[in-house]
């Protein structure tokens, strides 16, 4: 239920005066005093709301205060499958620990209410640095999490009970009624239907069959669903998406501008289906660049009050895994009409860019264009091309792929110098051949080409930022915003340990974190402290206000340049073109952009969450085929637990502390070293070792290796 403005204005004023305890006639005086007018009746339907929320908590003598004041706090309950579990607090801040017995109930994602207990003594196996930890127990469940879990069908005895896969729950009896035809061994999806009590164990209905728990099909589909991710697109999308036909007609061209005889072409890789940017320059007579950016114009095709937009709007964004891709937009629009495919006619919104030949910026010009690519070209064809090497590039087009390289050399330059980051952080590329197998995983090598496309597209971001930033339109924003400062005193602490010293004064500048940056090129220790600085800094998402973009170091920025992959992108182009038709953005217009801004964000978490774990699988298949081997690495994490150690083509594994049975290791959290108290063995991030693969599970994705004895660098 809504509340009404004025119930609203009465309960901010409480709370702003609640600091203290109070009661509700001290409170009714003291509102009298700002001039707010209340009677008792209001007051405490205020006051109860406020305590349903746990905003307030109201004491024995009918006082009321805000819950700090009275040792609680608000957060959200993380189970661990153990006796014990964690609260993280909604204001941020380490978790605090939840002893046995006094979990309330809660179960994990549920938020809760918390009391503070007294302060504890040492206990075995925490840090002897932090002789005290804090310690809270649930005081109330304040709202239950309610989505579907994602786990196993198993036998208990004669009962048939769900598992979730990431043991954080307990097991869930499903009855015999409600299991949707699922057997035990298969991985299912269940609605939790009741909790459970004293006397009865929590029941569940089986909503989703994914198939038998020990197939990799299963795994990935369950990762899908856990995602919200879905394949199939509504049958009333795709008659949409087949309506519009797949050519352009003249009609469609009317009113742009005609660039069909300008040389322009698309750069992407080998295996891409859907090209939604191509790239033109030309030489001015004044002897400066005309650098075209020229983006499919996704937004004539998908409307506002379409079936197509809202599955755009909910699906936010493309997925992709190994050999796959779940499309925002039916491949009659992503690879058919809206793709700027060559030799044929296609909608777009170009971004003219003057530049001379430092790279300063000119007169920019934005229009709604008909373009008609030339080629269309590879990352490796163009690296090839760019070092003199036989490729299969056009001859015509090599002069200008040259130029088109010194000119993003330039941009890339200027933009390190104004204090851009860039962390260089490798990309795992994993190859699948047509029967899904993987076949090779390695690094993702990037040469020019990859370079010269990013560089024109964040040109093109930026522009588009500024121009509809100045000119009032509503809209949404790719923002990064600082890091907390306490993360980056964080990060320095332990870039100290790799023999960098940070100032407080080179903490708040970009260009000295770059230069620790460059000098730990080519160490053993160079990705796993660029991934350090990468923890230390706030997630991007998208936003409706202009907020820069930190690591860019970019006053406006936006995503405009991937409208068939990304919704944000649909969104901007919506908005230029209101610009350019000279309307101004209503308040309709900001509440959608503040809509989708959210939107976009969670599902960009959710395909990232989901891409990540799917990719983890194919690692696990590709490893399964070598256990016992030995291969190199790098330790790239430290834990109480174990090390991570991370391969040479970028496959992550565990090797567990229980398995380091040469000597007792003790975990130095400060230094994030395990150090053996007999051998004085140290293992650190960077550190080069040698390891067997003694686990890889296709099904859950989890890597166990082994250290090989006397093999450590």
């Amino acid at each position: 239920m809504t509340i009404p403005s004025n119930q609203d204005t009465l309960q901010q004023a409480i709370l702003d005066c609640t600091a203290e305890p109070q009661t509700p006639d001290q409170l009714l005086r003291q509102l009298s005093k700002r001039g707010i007018k209340a009677n008792r009746r209001e007051m405490q339907e205020a006051l109860s709301a406020l305590v349903e929320r746990a905003e307030l908590m109201r004491a024995r003598n009918s006082r009321y205060a805000h819950p700090e004041y009275f040792g609680c706090f608000r957060g959200t309950f993380c189970g661990t499958g153990r006796s014990y579990s964690f609260v993280t607090p909604e204001g941020g801040g380490e978790d605090i620990f939840i002893p046995p017995h006094r979990d309330g109930g809660a179960w994990n994602g549920d938020r809760v209410l918390v009391h503070y207990l007294e302060k504890t003594g040492h206990r075995r196996g925490a840090s002897r640095r932090n002789e005290t930890r804090r310690e809270a127990e649930v005081y109330r469940i304040l709202e239950e999490k309610r989505e579907e879990l994602v786990g196993t069908l198993a036998l208990r005895g004669k009962m048939v009970v769900f598992r979730a896969d990431n043991g954080k729950y307990p097991d869930i009896v499903i009855g015999k009624k409600h299991t949707g035809g699922a057997h035990p061994g298969d991985r299912v999806a269940v609605q939790v239907v009741f909790r459970g009590g004293d006397k009865y164990l929590p029941q569940g209905v089986v909503v989703q069959t994914f198939g038998a728990a020990d197939s990799m099909e299963a795994s990935i589909a369950a990762i899908l669903h856990e995602n919200s991710i879905l394949d199939e697109f509504p049958q009333e999308v795709l008659q949409e998406a087949d309506h519009i036909g797949p050519t352009v007609s003249e009609a469609d061209c009317v009113g742009r501008l005609d660039l069909r005889d300008t040389v322009l072409f698309t750069i992407d890789g080998d295996s891409a289906k859907d090209f939604d940017d191509a790239v033109s320059l030309e030489s001015l007579p004044n002897g400066r660049f005309r650098l075209g950016v020229h983006i499919a114009d996704v937004s004539h095709y998908v409307r506002p009050g379409t079936h197509l937009n809202e599955e755009a709007f909910r699906r936010g964004t493309s997925v992709y895994y190994p050999g796959h891709v779940v499309p925002m937009l039916p491949f009659a629009l992503s690879n058919g009409i809206c793709s700027l495919n060559p030799e044929v006619d296609r909608l777009a919104f170009s971004v003219l860019v003057e530049l001379d030949s430092g790279g300063t910026r000119g007169t920019v010009a934005f229009h709604r264009s008909v373009i008609r690519s030339s080629a269309r070209l590879t990352y490796n064809q163009v690296n090839l091309a760019l070092t003199d090497q036989p490729c299969t590039v056009p001859a015509a087009l090599i002069p200008t792929l040259k130029q088109m390289n010194a000119l993003a050399h330039t941009l890339h330059a200027l933009r390190l110098t104004r204090g851009a980051l860039e962390l260089n952080i490798p990309e795992c590329e994993i190859d699948c051949d047509e029967q899904g197998n993987v076949s090779t995983v390695s690094q993702r090598e990037r040469g020019d080409a990859e370079h010269l496309i990013e560089e024109f597209m964040l040109l093109a971001n930026e522009a588009v930022a500024e121009h509809l930033f100045k000119q009032s339109m509503a809209c949404v924003y790719r923002v990064h915003e600082s890091p907390d400062p306490q993360k980056l005193q964080e990060f320095a602490r332990q870039a100290r340990l790799f023999g960098f010293r940070l100032s407080d004064d080179d903490l708040k500048d970009t260009c000295a974190l770059q230069e620790v940056l460059h000098r730990s090129e080519g160490k053993d220790f160079q990705y796993a402290l660029s991934t350090l600085l990468l923890r230390a800094m706030a997630r991007a998402r998208y936003a409706p206000d202009n907020l820069g973009h930190y690591g860019l170091a970019a006053k406006y920025y936006l995503h405009f340049t991937s409208p068939i992959r990304r919704y944000p992108d649909l969104v901007v182009h919506r908005m230029l073109a209101k610009q350019l038709d000279g309307q101004q953005s209503s308040a309709d217009d900001r509440a959608f952009c503040t809509e989708a801004a959210v939107q976009s964000s969670d599902r960009e978490v959710a395909a990232d969450n989901a891409e990540r774990q799917i990719d983890k699988l194919y690692q696990a298949l590709y490893l399964s085929q070598f256990l016992g081997e030995e291969f190199s690495g790098y330790v790239s994490s430290v834990t109480n637990f174990g090390i991570f150690v991370c391969l040479d083509n970028l496959i992550e594994g565990l090797v567990r502390l229980d398995t380091m049975q040469n000597d007792w290791f003790e975990y130095d959290p400060e230094r994030m070293i395990l150090i053996g108290k007999r051998t004085g063995q140290r293992y650190y991030l960077g550190r080069r070792v040698r390891i067997k693969v003694a686990n890889a599970s296709p099904t859950s994705g989890q890597i166990d290796f082994l250290l090989v004895p006397g093999e450590t660098h």
